[in-house]
This record gives C-alpha cells, sequence and structure tokens, in this order.
C-alpha cells in the first residue's frame, strides 16, 4: 500500500486525448522532467492507485500526455479525469542533483513549519499550501496567507522545521 508520504503531487488528469485512453495531465510543477518514473499514482475516488507509466510527452507549455499500461480505450480512461497526479518520491531528483543526499522538498513538505519573517517575527505555522494558481501561497495557523517563492526564502531548517522569509510582517499588514 501506497502511503502519502511516499508521493509528491505533480497535477492532475483535465481531459482524455484520442480515442485510445490517453490522458491529459496539467502540470503543477516540473518535477516529472527531472524523474525517471516507471509509475504514476493516481487518486480516483480518493484511492492511491499505482499505474505503470508506459509513455508521455509534451502538450504544450504546462501540459503532458500520458499513456498509462492497462488503460487503452475512453472508457477505461474517463474514470480517471479529475484525478490527481502523483510521482513516487523515489522517482524524483533532489533539490541538488541526483547525487544528493539531501531529503527532495516540495511545497507541500512545508506544512507543519514555523513561518518567520525576515527579522524573526513568528508569522505562524504553516497548515497548508495552494498550488493551484500560479502563485504559490500557504496559510498559517493564524488564519493569514503568505507567498511561496524560491526567491523570497531567506532560510530553511529542515532539522528545527523553520522557514524565513525575506518579508516584513509590518509592511504585510
Amino acid at each position: 500500500m501506497i502511503s502519502p508520504q511516499e508521493i509528491v503531487s505533480i497535477g492532475r488528469i483535465t481531459r482524455l486525448h484520442g480515442k485510445k485512453g490517453e490522458l491529459q495531465c496539467l502540470l503543477s510543477n516540473d518535477l516529472l522532467y527531472d524523474a525517471a518514473p516507471s509509475f504514476v499514482v493516481l487518486c480516483p475516488d480518493g484511492l492511491l492507485v499505482p499505474f505503470r507509466l508506459s509513455e508521455w510527452r509534451d502538450k504544450g507549455a504546462e501540459s503532458v500526455l500520458l499513456s498509462l499500461q492497462g488503460v487503452s480505450s475512453e472508457e477505461q480512461a474517463v474514470r480517471l479525469v479529475g484525478s490527481e497526479v502523483f510521482l513516487l518520491r523515489r522517482d524524483c531528483v533532489p533539490a541538488g542533483g541526483a547525487n544528493d543526499d539531501t531529503k527532495m522538498l516540495v511545497w507541500q513538505d512545508l506544512a507543519g513549519y514555523r513561518l518567520l519573517d525576515a527579522q524573526g517575527e513568528d508569522m505562524g505555522r504553516i497548515v497548508s499550501v495552494d498550488e493551484t494558481t500560479a502563485n504559490t501561497l500557504c496559510k498559517t495557523d493564524k488564519d493569514m496567507l503568505f507567498p511561496l517563492h524560491e526567491d523570497l526564502i531567506q532560510r530553511l531548517d529542515t532539522d528545527k522545521k523553520e522557514l524565513v522569509l525575506g518579508l516584513s510582517g509590518s509592511a504585510l499588514q
């Protein structure tokens, strides 16, 4: 059984492509391009189900077409439309490259981290991360929203579970 800790979201199945079971996936990040996946994990009906990836190819700037083993007709594929698509973490390349022993982090991994501004002011604990729009946002337990972008991160301490953003709390009010 696949646990949520073993996977990372890469997008969502938006529609069928053709009549042979090919699926269009709208990507939420670029992890697929650096990965060497044998499988993708879909979440139809709230269940994590692995599918062997036969092939994938680009379709535009933000989408790819997926061919899954065992899905070869419109009838089989239509049940998967709307499903979130995941990769197994073991298939993803860590942030520093393939030989880096550090744990690969994605935005969703920041849930539970303490968020601090540039002056060390506690902005709350991150309770969720929203990547559904072009601007990734995190929500804190103080019911505040903050932008997440690599350029805004001053420090990330995975041992202390702290994220310091180059934002001033007073500038946000």
